[in-house]
């Protein structure tokens, strides 16, 4: 099966360390996609460049290949597909800017077995009505409802196409996905669903991007972990104090002063990630309370090839220890989290942790 990532400007923003490009890159190497094309205006030469660059290597490192089709006019939002040779198992159109824990592999099982000319996947939506909606039955109000949420069946922005309908999409022109199922259902082609009920926001607005962290904060295991097993996994525990959370102190002759989380440690077969944490929370030498999970993830080095899945855990400080408080000092590096990003080490668990602990405060 061959992926194509429709990329535009909105493609750039951060979420929780990640670009909604490389985080779309991750979701086709997890379901073990391994020919991906991005089309990309000829305008978007910063995006071009990052496809090219970090993009083909998280591909390559994932075992797959990464291609850049550079659309020269622009093509809409299915218009590229048409330029780009589908495989005989079909062509998997995912829009870049739409963030999604669908499961790909289902949406491409569905399509081969209903043998369908285009499969969409679909999901309900809540849309508030900002007005007072009514029912009228022979001239008279039946029933009132002041601005309600009604549960709208929506496109999630993701397809398979056949073959065949890659051939039906017009050349020479824009075509969005709107165009291209009116064209097959003129034809008598058949168009399949597929509902599903996985976490989904369409990123356009600095709005949709808090709201975008917070759903992935709250979906972790969906979002972030990979559907094969690691190579190795680690647990990683966090110490908060107020706004504060500890890093420890790595010092080199001759080297800047560097710090990472405080405490890590590999899991060995079978272990469970929260007695690990709990384990290391004991070895802190200050009362706080039982670690919590943050997130977990999968983080695939570049060079290696080899995947490491982290469950990063968070606890609070409750007491101090007098007798041991100073050599902890000592240990540990104490950042707020507004001076955080300036630690460049393990950037997605800070990242995780900069979320988690700012939401804590607004929530005191």
């Amino acid at each position: 099966m061959r992926a194509s990532l429709g990329a535009g400007h909105k493609a750039l923003v951060e979420i929780l360390g990640l670009s909604m490009l490389e985080r779309n890159i991750r979701a086709l190497l997890s379901h073990g996609i391994q020919e991906i094309v991005v089309a990309i205006s000829s305008r978007e030469k910063a995006l071009a460049a990052f496809a090219l660059g970090r993009g083909a290597q998280l591909a390559r490192a994932g075992g797959a290949k990464l291609g850049v089709h550079i659309e020269k006019r622009p093509l809409g939002t299915i218009g590229a597909a048409r330029e780009i040779r589908a495989g005989t198992a079909g062509l998997l159109v995912v829009n870049v800017d739409n963030l999604t824990s669908l499961d790909l592999t289902a949406l491409m099982v569905r399509h081969q077995a209903t043998r369908a000319a285009m499969t969409i996947a679909t999901h309900t939506e809540p849309f508030p009505v900002p007005f007072g909606q009514v029912s009228i039955r022979n001239g008279r109000i039946t029933a009132y409802k002041e601005k309600p949420v009604l549960p709208v069946l929506i496109s999630s922005g993701t397809y398979v196409l056949s073959s065949a309908a890659v051939r039906k999409i017009p050349t020479g022109r824009s075509v969005d996905a709107p165009e291209l199922v009116h064209i097959l259902l003129r034809k008598k082609q058949r168009i399949s669903a597929f509902p599903h009920s996985s976490p989904w926001i369409d990123v356009n607005d600095s709005a949709s991007v808090e709201r975008a962290e917070a759903l992935i904060m709250a979906n972790s295991q969906s979002f972030e972990v990979w559907r094969q097993p690691p190579n190795r996994e680690l647990v990683a525990l966090a110490i908060i104090d107020d706004k504060k959370v500890a890093l420890s102190r790595v010092e080199r002759r001759g080297t800047p002063l560097k710090s990472g989380l405080p405490l890590e440690r590999h899991l060995a077969a079978g272990e469970v990630p929260v007695e690990a944490a709990a384990r290391l929370a004991n070895l802190i030498g200050l009362t706080a309370t039982a670690p919590q999970l943050v997130a977990s993830f999968d983080d695939l080095d570049l060079k290696t090839r080899s995947r490491t899945r982290c469950h990063l855990y968070a606890c609070v400080l409750t007491a101090r220890r007098r007798n041991r408080f100073h050599s902890l000092l000592r240990r540990f590096l104490w950042f707020n989290v507004d001076h955080l990003s300036q630690c460049r080490k393990a950037s997605r668990k800070i990242a995780y942790l900069e979320r988690c602990i700012t939401s804590k405060v607004s929530e005191a």
